[in-house]
């Protein structure tokens, strides 16, 4: 078995530092919106996606990757992407193989500079929310419904994040229920 090259490792911590910090994924993950293995989704996503770069090298087809991108947040997370993230992720992947493949990491670094200052952010914010005074938040993951103000309904999970109340279903005068688009989180 052959060690794997630096720049495959540079690679693939580049997509692991891009992913933590997409927003539409990382609202997707904290709030467990692909279930309670949201972070373990997350992780073969990353993987599928340096797989995929592994395969096509530079013959990526930036549409392809774009469908993919759109196809696992829907099928895995239920997350219709309308803010076009995907064309940004896509392109910066691209721009991330390419840099790695010439032994090149200040886009890596870069990103993971970015990845920091938002989770380090997020933690900061989560604190003052919850009221803790604790500066370690990396146990969020637990169970944490007794601290939660909003009421939960079947079939929502518990998670970190507050969310939205449910809203009543607007049933017209004929009886059929109007379907609602669920807006973008912010």
């Amino acid at each position: 078995m052959a060690a794997t090259h630096p720049n495959q490792i540079a690679f693939k911590e580049g997509v692991q530092y891009l992913f933590h910090s997409w927003t539409a994924l990382k609202l997707a993950v904290d709030g467990e919106w692909g279930g309670h293995n949201s972070v373990e989704k997350r992780d073969w996503f990353i993987d599928t996606i340096v797989d995929y770069f592994s395969e096509k090298g530079k013959n990526v087809d930036t549409f392809d990757l774009e469908d993919i991108l759109i196809q696992i947040m829907n099928d895995e997370f239920s997350i219709m992407l309308e803010d076009k993230s995907e064309q940004h992720i896509s392109k910066v992947l691209e721009q991330l193989f390419l840099e790695c493949t010439h032994g090149k990491y200040d886009l890596v670094q870069t990103l993971k500079h970015d990845s920091q200052k938002i989770s380090g952010a997020l933690k900061g914010s989560k604190a003052q929310k919850n009221g803790d005074d604790d500066d370690d938040s990396s146990d969020d993951e637990g169970d944490d419904s007794e601290d939660m103000d909003v009421e939960m309904t079947e079939g929502e999970s518990s998670s970190s994040a507050p969310r939205r109340e449910k809203q009543e279903p607007i049933v017209d005068e004929d009886g059929f229920e109007t379907v609602v688009k669920k807006g973008k989180r912010r």
